[in-house]
């Protein structure tokens, strides 16, 4: 029992630092990254702190706000990341989804370069 209370408990802040990396990724407050979900600041506060675990709701509201796909929150491959590099990958991440297929295709291309 206390191993799926410790795993809750890694998942929990697991999903508040993804809040906080995306936020900061766009660089927003706390209160403008709240406007934008049409949340409570307060709810974005203590989501971030790990006091509260969002709901699938709350989530899924984030994800269309910022057009990213709700698997965001539990991808692991960012879990034990450098926080710089983590945030650098959301900014990027971010911009991206905004893009063109047409300018993604330049993108992929400029990335194929660079490798």
């Amino acid at each position: 029992m206390k191993d799926i209370e410790l795993r809750c408990n890694e998942t929990t802040k697991h999903i508040s630092d993804k809040i906080l990396l995306l936020r900061r990724a766009n660089k927003l407050t706390q209160e403008e990254f709240a406007e934008k979900v049409s949340l409570d600041r307060r709810t974005i506060a203590r989501a971030e702190a790990g006091k509260h675990r969002p709901s699938a709701e709350t989530m899924e509201m984030i994800a269309q706000a910022f057009n990213i796909p709700i698997s965001y929150f539990f991808d692991s491959s960012t879990f034990k990341t450098d926080i710089s590099k983590t945030a650098l990958i959301y900014e990027i991440n971010t911009r991206l989804n905004v893009l063109s297929k047409n300018n993604l295709k330049k993108v992929k291309s400029f990335i194929d370069i660079i490798e």
